[in-house]
């Protein structure tokens, strides 16, 4: 049977060759045993340089630059600044324009001018006469009478006295040479002759008291400009038709050719050198009175 004084006493050596053999191995890493054993005042070394040893250098804590950007610091004590990322906007579509349309001029027909002197004056005047005449009847007046007579002659020198007065000074007006219209019958030696009693009334028409006169202007043989639109008369029955219903539809000048007793009508037709037609009309009653 095993002593159990050798067994405890060999435990015992077996712990003491491990502790030796770990102390040993301390020093070993120690380096080498050559140094001495820290103490507890190297142990609390605070790394200050209190002791005589050489401080810690402190690393440099990161700091925010004056805008609010964090910067790093270096050895050198300089903040370097992050770059500040700036959001591009997204671009803003151009709206396309619609085109506008331009409308494509409508071509107005050029006709060449026909020189004054292919027309005649007198051509015109009779077929004024004759719508004159056709709108009487269908409006069961008496037709214009005696055309070649002595008295409308007189009519006519008086009224184409006029024309030329106003073809002179370019303008459709009453008045010429100075003269008003009952003057110019006066001057004409047809005041008298020319009044008559109106049908129906106890009053005599005169040229004192009433229109006497009508008048007109147009053209023949060129264009012109008419209510925005080009016109051309290419002949003499075109301008005449124009007159007449120039005359017709105006009240003004439709109240003087509806008078039942005014049976004479003188009229005066100046073309010129330009194509323009200046018209005068004026009328006559049989000058009885009596009735």
């Amino acid at each position: 049977m095993v002593d159990r004084k050798v067994v405890v006493a060999g435990a015992v050596a077996v712990v003491a060759v491990l502790v030796i053999g770990g102390l040993a191995g301390a020093m070993v890493l120690g380096g080498g045993g050559g140094g001495d054993t820290p103490t507890p005042d190297d142990a609390n070394d605070s790394g200050d340089g209190s002791d005589g040893g050489s401080a810690e250098t402190p690393t440099a804590a990161a700091t925010t630059a004056g805008n609010g950007t964090a910067a790093n610091g270096t050895g050198n004590g300089t903040a370097t600044a992050f770059p500040t990322l700036t959001p591009t906007s997204a671009p803003t579509p151009t709206a396309t324009q619609t085109p506008t349309v331009t409308p494509t001029p409508t071509a107005i027909p050029t006709r060449t001018a026909i020189l004054p002197r292919k027309f005649e004056e007198r051509t015109i005047e009779l077929e004024l006469r004759r719508l004159l005449n056709d709108w009487r009847r269908s409006n069961e007046l008496d037709l214009y009478t005696n055309t070649n007579g002595t008295l409308v002659d007189q009519l006519n020198a008086m009224s184409l006295n006029h024309s030329v007065a106003m073809a002179e000074r370019g303008e459709l007006v009453y008045e010429t040479h100075g003269l008003s219209v009952p003057q110019r019958y006066k001057a004409f030696e047809l005041k008298e002759t020319c009044k008559f009693k109106r049908q129906g009334k106890q009053f005599i028409v005169s040229p004192e008291n009433y229109q006497f006169q009508v008048i007109a202007q147009s053209y023949i043989g060129r264009n012109y400009q008419e209510n925005g639109e080009t016109v051309y008369h290419e002949n003499e029955t075109a301008v005449a038709r124009d007159i007449f219903e120039d005359w017709t539809e105006n009240p003004v000048h439709a109240d003087v050719l509806d008078y039942p007793n005014a049976n004479r009508l003188g009229l005066g037709i100046e073309i010129t050198e330009d194509n323009e037609v200046w018209v005068t009309g004026n009328i006559c009653g049989s000058g009885d009175t009596s009735n």
